[in-house]
């Protein structure tokens, strides 16, 4: 059963997570617990070996002083004992009572705590006295183990066994127990025969010795410990300076700063780093700076050529004009269709010319929009009525779901239209016949338009490049429609001066889709406006297979992804996926396209084609 850990606690897991996710960021952390779990691994070995030799050493000279003692005291009992001229069991008692505690008295200065007299096992004299001992609890510290050792041992020699000396005993006091030895041999009693004598030596100094030793140690090894950690945290930390200044002067280089530079010092491998540094930077700044130059050569380049072809286009355009109107009357069939041709050829130039025009003007910031309160699902309608031809003579059918409510928003007209244009147009060249769904919805702050074809579709590397300027995913297919390259392009600036996005996604053989969301406010004079909350439609369409879904780039709910100048996706993803909720299936209107009022916009004239002289002035 899981367990849940109480509000404003956080459980041991999360923890530990948030622990090893800190090492892992942190060389210098890393580094220090390394070395602090080394040094207790040390430490701890040392305490052990330490203890160990103190106590052996210690309890060692200790056993063989209270041997020597207890040898002593025998022997002087024994000597009293044989010396004796007792007959009586009395006398014997008595005799034997003063021998223990003699011996009781004399031992204490080595330790000695408590003396027990007890009969031996393999004595059968029929006198015999009773069991003696100085204290009471002697007799349970004579077990069978220590009595078996002194019936074992050769006579005149000394039988001992470690044990614990309770604090009932002599005058220990207190509570708990000692460490001890008890000491075992033989005495030989007049008249009574052999009884075993047995001695308790304590050892409570010296395992207080040991107790000091030990503690010593430890405060000692302790102390080590944190001299360590700390000594290498400060090392670690300095010499890791020069490479974190490193870290943070490359993220300065990659957003921009191009003249960031290291300071070096000293002729070390660091200061080598920071001068291979120091040196890429300025080859960096060289480089950016040289491409930078001839980057504004390049917009000159076709900034200039645009407008100087703009006056012999005009020129063109007026005697083309003047030959196409006169197509019926030329007699020579190959010079009237010579007329039409240059007659659509121009219409492509001036279209070709329009978009480098825009392009420049885009990249010079000298862009202003020319706001006005439009509905979408109109500016939509007027665009399938231009193209309506198109649509015709590729054999595709359009769907719409335009929605029952306005999707009204403040755009600038002629760029959103020229943005829906692109797409759709897109749409057309891709679809291959098939069918291209057109969806608008709308939310509390923001439009959309989805233009999804059904054709080749695309993957996801040419999603990651398709709205690069110039970009063409196969460069050898037929274009019925004619293009420069720079349709998405533009489409997607236009979108960003808006405050807005345009994203896409596509699959092989499942068709693209593209996503146009707009803020329904700008900002003041024109600014672009902000986009929030949940976006009126997903890139990805309801209808796309589970793997592509599941291939797609996207962006996490209520947030939007910034608007950028050239492309909006990451490389090596399908899309970027705006997570929304579709409008209702049940209130979509969906069916193909119908002529809307004979191609007439809402006011009633059919839009026209973009010219130079048109285009200027957006």
């Amino acid at each position: 059963m899981a367990t849940r850990s109480e509000p404003g606690r956080r459980s041991p897991v999360a923890g530990l997570a948030g622990l090893r996710a800190l090492m892992r960021r942190s060389l210098i952390l890393r580094v220090t617990v390394a070395a602090l779990v080394a040094g207790a691994v040390l430490i701890t070995v040392l305490l052990g070996v330490v203890t160990v030799t103190i106590r052996e050493s210690v309890f060692s000279d200790k056993r063989d002083a209270v041997l020597a003692d207890a040898m002593e005291r025998v022997r002087t009992a024994q000597a009293v004992l044989d010396a004796a001229t007792v007959t009586s069991p009395d006398e014997v008692a008595f005799l034997a009572q003063t021998q223990v505690t003699s011996i009781r008295g004399s031992s204490a200065g080595a330790g000695g705590v408590g003396v027990a007299l007890r009969r031996s096992g393999s004595e059968s004299s029929s006198v015999a006295i009773n069991d003696l001992s100085t204290d009471a609890a002697m007799d349970a510290l004579v077990t069978h183990d220590i009595t078996q050792a002194v019936e074992d041992a050769p006579a005149g020699t000394l039988a001992w066994r470690p044990t614990q000396v309770p604090a009932s005993i002599g005058t220990q006091g207190g509570s708990g127990q000692e460490p001890g030895v008890l000491v075992g041999t033989r005495l030989s009693l007049p008249v009574a025969g052999q009884y075993d004598v047995y001695v308790l030596y304590t050892l409570a100094p010296e395992q207080r010795l040991v107790t000091v030793a030990s503690r010593a140690v430890i405060t000692a090894g302790v102390g080590f410990a944190l001299v360590t950690v700390l000594g290498v945290w400060t090392v670690t930390a300095r010499v890791l300076r020069p490479v974190r200044q490193t870290s943070l002067a490359a993220q300065r280089l990659a957003s921009g700063t191009l003249s960031e530079r290291i300071e070096v010092r000293g002729e070390d491998e660091l200061a080598g780093l920071a001068t291979s540094f120091n040196t890429m930077a300025a080859s960096l700044q060289a480089q950016i700076e040289r491409y930078a130059a001839l980057s504004t050569v390049q917009r000159l380049f076709v900034s200039d050529v645009s407008h100087e072809l703009r006056t012999p286009l005009t020129t063109i355009r007026m005697a083309s004009d003047q030959l196409y109107a006169a197509r019926t009357e030329i007699e020579d069939p190959l010079a009237r269709r010579s007329a039409e041709l240059l007659n659509d050829q121009v219409d492509r130039f001036q279209t070709m010319l329009t978009d480098l025009l825009e392009i420049s003007r885009i990249d010079s910031g000298r862009v202003e929009l020319r706001v006005s309160q439009e509905d979408l699902r109109e500016v939509v309608r007027r665009v399938l009525s231009a193209v309506e031809v198109h649509v015709t003579a590729s054999g595709a059918q359009v769907h719409l779901d335009l929605g029952d409510q306005p999707a009204t928003a403040q755009m600038d007209v002629t760029r959103v239209e020229r943005i829906v244009r692109n797409l759709v147009t897109n749409a057309i060249e891709h679809a291959e016949g098939s069918v291209i769904d057109v969806t608008v919805a709308t939310s509390s702050n923001a439009v959309a338009l989805r233009v999804r074809d059904h054709g080749v579709g695309m993957s996801p590397d040419v999603v990651a490049k398709v709205f690069d300027r110039f970009y063409r995913a196969e460069p050898s297919r037929r274009r019925t429609l004619g293009g420069t390259g720079l349709g998405l392009s533009i489409a997607l600036e236009d979108a960003h001066l808006h405050g807005g996005t345009l994203t896409a996604w596509g699959w092989p053989a499942d068709g693209s889709s593209f996503l146009l969301v707009l803020p329904r406010v700008l900002g003041e004079d024109g600014t672009p406006g902000t986009l929030t909350g949940a976006p009126p439609l997903e890139v990805v369409p309801p209808d796309a297979p589970a793997v592509a879904r599941t291939s797609a780039g996207h962006t996490s709910a209520g947030q939007w992804p910034g608007p950028v100048s050239r492309r909006t996706g990451q490389p090596g993803k399908s899309a970027r996926r705006l997570n929304s909720t579709l409008p209702d299936p049940a209130v979509r209107r969906r069916g193909p396209l119908q002529p809307l009022d004979g191609g007439a916009g809402q006011d009633g004239a059919r839009p026209q084609e973009g010219r130079p002289g048109q285009e200027e002035g957006q």
